[in-house]
């Protein structure tokens, strides 16, 4: 899975049954298949997998049915995005070259509180973000 800005919920199914998070915004993911192995992947909004793991919500899942009803649940509806979520959505699909002035005026948000969500959500700056968007898109 190459890096896309968003964050995905792995439950792979075989000897053992796990379920991972994963945030592909700099490094790609390898999923090695072993025989008898299924992979169920929920693609989320970029900042869904981070917050599950800062509130410690977890899943725990013994079939491919619990995984899905886990994800239908009012607890996991719940989650409301984020002005992050709103601002990576509008970099992914409207413009990628938007600046941070441009971004900043669009959502009322100081260039440095912009900055600070992209260094603490994702661990990148908003700059750093953006030069990756652009070289994998």
């Amino acid at each position: 899975m190459q890096p896309d800005g968003y964050s995905y919920i792995i439950y792979k199914l075989g000897k053992t049954s796990t379920i991972s998070y994963y945030k592909p915004f700099a490094i790609p993911l390898l999923l090695k298949s072993e025989n008898n192995t299924i992979y169920y992947i929920a693609k989320c909004r970029p900042t869904y997998v981070g917050y599950l793991k800062n509130e410690q919500i977890k899943m725990a899942v013994l079939k491919p049915h619990d995984f899905l009803t886990d994800l239908s649940s009012a607890e996991f509806k719940a989650i409301s995005p984020t002005i992050l979520d709103n601002i990576l959505i509008h970099l992914l699909f409207k413009s990628k070259n938007l600046s941070l002035t441009q971004i900043q005026k669009h959502y009322q948000c100081t260039p440095n509180n912009i900055d600070r969500l992209f260094k603490s959500t994702l661990g990148m700056s908003f700059s750093q973000y953006q030069n990756i968007l652009l070289n994998t898109t």
